[in-house]
């Protein structure tokens, strides 16, 4: 089927109709063809471990007699060796005595810095007496003038 056109103007239509299909399905197939660049992988979140399940785990594999059944608990739970040795570095004893330790370190530099400062302070007050028994002796006052009921 032929279908004839009247003059110029119903042709130009139908070119121009034509040129907006094939344009609009060439659009559609470069959406189609162009991955997203801001789609984000889907995978499982961080896992959160309880402080009693580490436990657990941890005498679960101390408990394994042989690398094979160590292999075993970790394929089972889905863990890597790296949890094990994390989880036990948190766990050693040692940790705890460091921690008081270091406190208690802290303190004791504390102390001895508060009686450095409470001799110098000692002896600058002793500096500032002297100073003014001596601006008194010649008469010049350095500071006001204080009664000697006021003195803190």
């Amino acid at each position: 089927m032929v279908q004839e056109y009247n003059n110029q103007s119903d042709l130009n239509s139908y070119e121009s109709g034509a040129n907006k299909a094939i344009k609009q399905s060439l659009i559609d197939v470069t959406e189609i063809a162009s991955p997203d660049p801001q789609v984000k992988a889907t995978g499982a979140p961080n896992r959160k471990f309880t402080l009693q399940y580490k436990q657990q785990i941890l005498i679960a594999f101390d408990a394994c007699k042989n690398p094979s059944e160590r292999g075993e608990l970790l394929r089972r739970e889905a863990l890597y060796s790296t949890h094990i040795s994390s989880w036990r570095r948190l766990f050693k004893p040692d940790n705890e005595n460091k921690k008081e330790a270091s406190k208690a370190q802290r303190i004791d530099h504390l102390v001895n810095e508060i009686e450095q400062l409470k001799k110098k302070l000692a002896h600058a007050q002793a500096i500032i007496d002297l100073q003014k028994k001596v601006s008194e002796l010649l008469g010049t006052y350095i500071l006001p003038h204080e009664s000697k009921g006021e003195r803190s």
